[in-house]
């Protein structure tokens, strides 16, 4: 599990849209075991993360956590 957010840290900033979805995908299920290293990641990373990304990653948790991580978001730009 600590090998998934290490690998999720490595590809936060890439730029490709299904590597967003993946990485999301991942760090969402490594949290079901491990959701103290999941907040932890989120508490760094949330505000700059690829929304796809934190919107996958997110998906699992309660509905005031995800609001919490919504509002750190970067707002996306066109």
């Amino acid at each position: 599990m600590d090998n998934t957010f290490k690998i999720a840290e490595l590809l936060v900033k890439d730029s490709e849209d299904l590597v967003h979805k993946a990485v999301g995908g991942w760090i969402r299920h490594a949290g079901i075991k491990g959701k103290t290293q999941l907040l932890s990641f989120l508490d760094k990373h949330a505000a700059t993360m690829p929304r796809v990304m934190l919107r996958y990653a997110i998906e699992k948790l309660r509905t005031n956590e995800k609001a919490h991580y919504m509002k750190l978001a970067k707002p996306e730009t066109f």
